[in-house]
């Protein structure tokens, strides 16, 4: 094999790695910092009722059926408004979250928008919601062997909170639920805290004559929330965490009648999570003994399928605590809860971390000064060719000697094909003669990769970027940029036209051929097949990340016609 095909195929599989990466995806989660007293709390505001139900998805019943011994019993819903989110809570199994809205405001905007609504037609407009209400919520819900206080609506006790109340909770504030249910010798109270600023909610039993060995169970899921569903799912999955182990649980369903095995995990639990592409809800606590996960499959819409992740903390006491995060995968969220939840996000492999973290790190900083996100994107696209300017006119300048001496090793090769050692020692005295190493070109591109491959993994799965507007048809940096939806999906290109790919094609095409002038004839196909292929994928990706890429590519392309122009 020629020196040009070996260096071709070396960049195929970087290229390969690279879109790898991203599927080495894992999930992050909060523990709370040590509250006070909650009964120290100040007074919550009581306000009308403001919030509407959402309506349920269709497809998403779960199979478990209403005891019938309590089918005449009351209900009660209740709402919970805070700077991060609209709850409605109901007293069913003891406190579920039937409902659960986003709402941050950030910049003069609502900073999480767009969902799927009732019939899974997606809206960028419409309040983003994480919850999959249903007619038997288990969101959480205590679970023992006798199941007696599953979709229980238990009597709130707490004087405060009555049927249809809105309770609004400012930074500071918190609220203290108290609920509870008894049959027979057997009762549980449970206590849920909401804070006014955080995105954790307190779950806290009693147990008393029941068995001890209970679950905590969330069998609801995390609705998805992003119109590009290839993108949504790629990133879903399912968590446990055990002593700073982390396993995970994957699922794709082709139809709705699939689902996956549960996975049991025995042994001492730090917390389990199930997440989307931007947001995670985890239960988290030091008393569980196990965790559970499981997946089943679901109709979003007539057309597609996605999976719903359940997952459950195991305990063996009559008193447990729970802390639930329900929120925004935001890196500075994450890593105030002074947890290794921060390990899971999406940061590469551990020698990429650094390069990660610091890409996300300055992306955010530059924000807060007030710089257009697609901006920042230029300025990066702009900063890291003067990073790697020096590296890639070193590799591009040693490409062109190799291409220059390409007739010669073709004579040696041809020469002494029956002879591979002399053929070896004429290579060697050919690149000590002309000063060539066989490795230049492709040294310096290996030693900017880890930061390359970081840029790759931020700029796809970046919180930061969701909902974002550059300019014009650019108005969601997390999304492609689309011109135009096609009435039928393409495999893998997907079911919408974007223009950057576009751009983004042209780069790599006028890029390649610098280096075609001496190329192999049999290489030149190879290097079509590249763009095309590039072309066709990156369609589905975040328009932010294909704004890097195609400023950068343009600005490479640039630099090498000015190397070969000397």
């Amino acid at each position: 094999m020629n020196d040009t095909k070996r260096t071709i195929l070396t960049g195929l599989a970087i290229g390969l790695l690279t879109l790898a990466i991203p599927f080495y995806l894992q999930l992050i989660g909060v523990v709370p910092e040590k509250q006070e007293d909650v009964s120290q709390a100040p007074a919550v505001e009581v306000e009308p009722l403001s919030i509407k139900q959402k309506p349920l998805y269709p497809g998403l019943q779960p199979e478990t059926k209403k005891p019938q011994l309590l089918a005449a019993a009351e209900t009660q819903n209740f709402f919970v408004v805070t700077d991060k989110y609209n709850a409605t809570i109901s007293n069913l199994s003891g406190g579920s979250i039937l409902n659960f809205i986003m709402h941050s405001f950030e910049d003069d905007q609502y900073k999480y928008l767009g969902g799927y609504d009732v019939n899974g037609n997606y809206s960028k407009d419409i309040n983003l919601s994480l919850s999959i209400p249903t007619d038997t919520p288990c969101s959480p819900c205590l679970q023992t062997s006798e199941e007696k206080f599953f979709y229980v609506p238990f009597k709130i006790v707490s004087p405060r909170i009555n049927e249809g109340q809105t309770i609004s909770l400012q930074e500071g504030d918190s609220l203290v639920v108290i609920m509870e249910h008894a049959i027979n010798s057997q009762s549980v109270r449970k206590k849920m805290i909401f804070y006014g600023n955080q995105y954790i909610i307190k779950h806290d039993f009693l147990l008393t004559g029941a068995p001890e060995d209970v679950s905590l169970v969330w069998a609801d899921g995390i609705k998805t929330t992003e119109k590009n569903l290839f993108e949504e799912l790629t990133f879903s999955s399912g968590y446990v965490a055990q002593e700073k182990e982390i396993n995970s649980l994957s699922f794709s369903p082709q139809s709705a009648d699939e689902k996956e095995k549960p996975a049991f995990y025995s042994g001492k639990t730090d917390w389990v999570a199930i997440r989307n592409k931007y947001f995670i809800n985890a239960l988290i606590s030091d008393q569980a003994l196990g965790g559970t996960l499981s997946a089943s499959a679901a109709n979003l819409n007539e057309e597609s399928v996605i999976p719903v992740y359940s997952m459950g903390l195991d305990f063996s006491s009559s008193k447990i605590s729970v802390s639930q995060f329900f929120g925004p995968l935001d890196v500075d969220i994450i890593e105030s809860s002074k947890t290794y939840l921060d390990r899971v996000m999406n940061f590469g492999w551990l020698p990429i971390q650094p390069f990660s973290r610091s890409v996300l790190w300055l992306l955010k900083k530059l924000h807060l000064l007030g710089i257009n996100y697609g901006i920042i994107l230029i300025l990066f696209a702009f900063l890291i060719r003067v990073v790697t300017g020096p590296l890639t006119k070193k590799s591009f300048e040693s490409t062109q000697k190799m291409q220059k001496i390409q007739p010669r090793m073709k004579k040696i090769q041809e020469k002494y094909k029956k002879d591979s050692q002399k053929l070896n020692q004429e290579m060697v005295k050919l690149y000590k003669e002309t000063g060539v190493n066989p490795l230049g070109g492709c040294l310096p591109m290996i030693i900017q990769m880890p930061l390359l491959f970081s840029l790759f993994i931020v700029f796809r799965s970046t919180i930061e970027f969701r909902g974002a507007p550059f300019f014009g048809w650019i108005n969601n940096l997390s999304q492609p940029d689309t011109i135009f939806d096609l009435s039928f999906s393409v495999p893998l290109y997907g079911n919408q036209v974007a223009f950057l790919p576009f751009l983004l094609g042209i780069s790599m095409f006028m890029t390649q051929r610098l280096s075609m002038a001496t190329m192999d004839k049999n290489t030149k196909p190879m290097m079509y097949m590249m763009t095309g292929f590039f072309f066709v994928l990156f369609n589905s990706f975040p328009s932010g990340l294909n704004l890097y890429y195609t400023v950068y590519n343009f600005l490479n392309y640039f630099q090498q016609r000015s190397i070969k122009g000397k």
